[in-house]
């Protein structure tokens, strides 16, 4: 029982953890009269995945901060003004106008 429980275990482990000397010797190119070719197993997605997801350089604070905070994402200041339909004067779109306001137009 537990002799089939380690060989299982170790499948598990060679399954999920391949050896590095193997992938190595995968991704090396192979001489054949005197010409490098690659192997028939460096075409495998699997291989070219790991390639893929690996950044090709470091990315310093000074180039996130520019990348993060670029014009196109920051908040527009946008301010809606309109003209006073009684005095002309600017005022903020749905809100009272205070010339109108203070001189006593809204009310009466």
């Amino acid at each position: 029982m537990t002799m089939m429980m380690q060989r299982m275990i170790q499948s598990a482990r060679s399954y999920l953890f391949p050896e590095t000397a193997l992938a190595t010797s995968l991704l090396a190119p192979v001489v054949i009269n005197g010409a490098a070719t690659a192997p028939a197993s460096a075409s495998n997605p699997l291989n070219e995945a790991l390639w893929l997801a690996a950044p090709k350089s470091k990315v310093t604070p000074r180039v996130k901060k520019i990348r993060n905070n670029a014009l196109q994402k920051r908040l527009k200041n946008i301010v809606h003004f309109q003209d006073c339909p009684l005095c002309g004067d600017k005022k903020l779109r749905h809100r009272l106008c205070m010339t109108c306001f203070k001189k006593g137009k809204y009310f009466v």
